[in-house]
């Protein structure tokens, strides 16, 4: 989500003016997380019985990450675009394949992961995972990248119907996460989707279909793989709102690979106050980890001083969070992109500006093997990948 031209008619549409100026340190407090639930229903064996149907056709016999890598029709660049981050953290990465993927808004990343937070998953190889919405939230994909050659592929998520076809998934694509072989990804502000890695399908190529054909052979918007939906979470009853009451909004995921496992999850606001909430995670199945009634509680949660919060990650409770600068809070709104900043701080104490980073900067990604602070951005000819040491 671009941030200095869209925070400022956010603001008044929800009658809120800007402070004249952010807070470059400010309090990071706990807050009530008492009521924050999801459930997932019957959707793990509704989806798991779709799929099962589907991959009878010889078309959708079930490949993995390997195969779609091996299948690689792009190839991303060394760092070219500038981070703005601090140089003595000797920022490394790459960019996007010129053409399409850097200069073009037909499709914009947001939710990032890798084979860091996957950890068995990715074996000796180094894989990133990022998420893509349409320019029209009509469709999601994400792309599989080796790090080692910078070589991709996009693959198209998709939902298995009860028909026995599937259908494209509309949505942001908010934000993702990579845990043992399954994929969690926030396509929606109140819907976790999750896709198992082992069952991605491929797809012909030649039409912009998304399903069965006229022709007999299966499409998936021209994308040469599609990745199915396996199940889902929710806040029972649907839906979310921002800043208040018991149904935060999700705008970015990020795994915390310390203790029992966590993962916390970012709504995006104009100001601060946006909430980051802690939501438990079994590392061992990939999947939020529920309680005996099926219901998935949260652990905590947190009230962000950081403006225009757009991702966040932690460790043991240590905290980065991407959103606006303090000094450039009093031009939010005047049509220009300016730096993000990445704040960092600790969980119910502070948080303080700690490096400028890359325009309109979205999720972030701690790889605990190799201390690794990956993050994306989604600005027009300026996207990068990079990673600098966590703090």
């Amino acid at each position: 989500m671009r941030i200095s031209r869209l925070l400022f008619t956010a603001a008044l549409l929800i009658g809120v003016c800007p402070l004249p100026s952010a807070q470059a340190a400010a309090t990071f407090p706990r807050i009530d997380a008492t009521g924050f639930q999801l459930v997932s229903g019957d959707t793990f064996s509704t989806y798991g019985a779709r799929v099962a149907h589907l991959e009878t056709k010889p078309q959708l016999a079930p490949v993995g990450v390997t195969e779609v890598l091996a299948a690689s029709n792009r190839t991303g660049r060394n760092l070219c675009h500038p981070t703005y981050l601090n140089a003595s953290l000797n920022p490394q990465g790459f960019c996007w394949q010129d053409g399409e993927d850097d200069d073009a808004n037909v499709w914009i990343p947001q939710g990032f992961s890798g084979s860091g937070d996957a950890q068995s998953a990715g074996g000796a190889r180094r894989v990133l995972v990022a998420s893509w919405h349409s320019s029209g939230d009509t469709a999601i994909r994400v792309s599989f990248l080796d790090l080692a050659t910078y070589k991709y592929r996009h693959v198209l998520l998709v939902e298995p119907t009860a028909d026995g076809d599937f259908q494209a998934i509309a949505g942001h694509g908010h934000g993702l996460f990579w845990s043992g072989n399954l994929l969690v990804v926030a396509t929606s502000g109140s819907v976790l989707r999750v896709f198992d890695l082992r069952h991605i399908w491929r797809t012909d190529t030649s039409t912009g279909e998304v399903g069965l054909g006229a022709d007999g052979k299966y499409h998936a918007l021209w994308h040469a793989f599609a990745l199915p939906q396996l199940g889902a979470y929710w806040y029972a009853g649907g839906g979310c709102a921002s800043s208040t009451g018991v149904k935060p909004c999700f705008a970015s995921l990020g795994i915390d690979h310390a203790g029992d496992g966590s993962f916390v999850a970012v709504e995006h606001t104009v100001r601060g106050g946006g909430r980051i909430v802690r939501w438990p995670l079994n590392e061992s199945t990939g999947l939020p980890r529920a309680g005996a009634d099926g219901v998935v509680r949260a652990i905590e949660a947190f009230s962000s001083p950081v403006w225009g919060m757009q991702g966040a990650v932690s460790h043991d409770n240590n905290f980065v969070i991407a959103g606006v600068c303090p000094e450039y809070a009093d031009n939010i709104g005047d049509g220009v992109d300016y730096p993000s900043c990445l704040h960092r701080g600790t969980g119910g104490v502070s948080t303080s500006v700690w490096t400028k980073a890359p325009k309109n900067t979205e999720n972030l990604s701690y790889w605990p093997a190799t201390r690794e602070l990956w993050l994306m951005n989604e600005q027009l000819r300026e996207r990068v990948s990079v990673h600098i040491p966590f703090p």
